[in-house]
């Protein structure tokens, strides 16, 4: 359950969270593909207890988990039968048969074989701070983030959100640390990251566990290029890599909150979910925090 990816979402309207709002993820609660669905996308429960709670909530924090089943199909079998079918039809016909029609006849291939295909399965974690009137996502995909927001939307009615961050990409902050070999107080720089031109077809660059205050680092920057992806240190408790829209990937918790959580003696599994929840909501609420400070990001809601 420990988060590898952040997508931040700001509200811009005031957001409570209520008895209410738990009652309408029933509506959504995730239940397996019929035989003829190609998908089917709805709520667990955080703690696992299969008929649970689909919230689980400490203080201002509201864990969700929303999970995905897809009919997987591989393309080579679709087209096999495809191609036999279309073969059959130009025998009969004397004539190829028309482009529409092919496309008909593949989707009718593609529900036939529905009850057949394999399915696979997806889970995305998301927190709501309802405090600081924020939302995270485990996702290092904005598409995948944005599907949990659709759903917790359907079923909310509204969620006013917008993706968090600057005016401006974060390039044009990142760049400059790295240029004075310096992060802001209370971070440091890590090992990775990402150059690239200012122009969409220049060079990219990645440096992986290297040293970002050497020449070769500065000579790369001297020609212009740009630091779209950044490794950072928050205090020795979080590690990340901080992207050009603001998201968080790659995040590993430092020995720090690992020994608490080491130290929590929990005695059963939802016990240890509970406190690992509690820790890490706790750690990114403080980390966020800092980063708005540090990027000089208003929020959109007073807490």
């Amino acid at each position: 359950m420990w988060f590898k990816n952040l997508r931040i979402y700001s509200f811009t309207q005031p957001f409570s969270w209520t008895e209410e709002s738990v009652s309408t993820l029933e509506e959504r609660r995730f239940s397996p593909c019929a035989r003829s669905e190609p998908s089917s996308v709805g709520w667990i429960p955080p703690l696992g207890a299969e008929d649970g709670p689909l919230t689980h909530e400490i203080g201002s924090f509201v864990l969700l988990c929303l999970k995905k089943e897809e009919k997987v199909m591989p393309s080579s079998t679709v087209k096999a039968e495809l191609e036999a079918r279309k073969e059959a039809y130009e025998q009969e016909n004397a004539r190829p048969m028309p482009r529409k029609e092919q496309q008909s006849l593949k989707e009718d291939i593609m529900h036939q074989m529905l009850p057949q295909a394999f399915s696979k399965y997806a889970v995305t974690w998301a927190i709501l701070d309802t405090q600081a009137q924020l939302m995270y996502v485990d996702s290092s995909s904005a598409t995948k983030a944005e599907e949990l927001t659709a759903v917790l939307r359907s079923c909310l009615g509204s969620l006013p959100v917008k993706p968090w961050g600057g005016d401006h990409p974060g390039h044009h902050v990142y760049t400059d640390w790295v240029k004075q070999q310096a992060a802001p107080s209370g971070f440091e720089l890590g090992f990775d990251a990402e150059l690239r031109g200012e122009r969409d077809d220049d060079s990219v660059v990645r440096f992986k566990n290297h040293d970002l205050t050497t020449d070769e680092v500065a000579l790369h920057l001297s020609h212009g290029k740009q630091v779209t992806q950044l490794g950072m240190n928050w205090q020795d408790r979080i590690q990340f890599t901080l992207t050009d829209d603001y998201a968080l990937k790659r995040i590993q918790f430092g020995d720090i909150v690992k020994e608490q959580r080491d130290d929590s003696n929990a005695e059963s599994r939802a016990e240890q979910l509970d406190l690992d929840f509690s820790l890490m909501a706790g750690e990114f609420a403080e980390l966020i925090q800092a980063l708005q400070q540090t990027l000089e990001i208003q929020p959109q809601v007073e807490s």
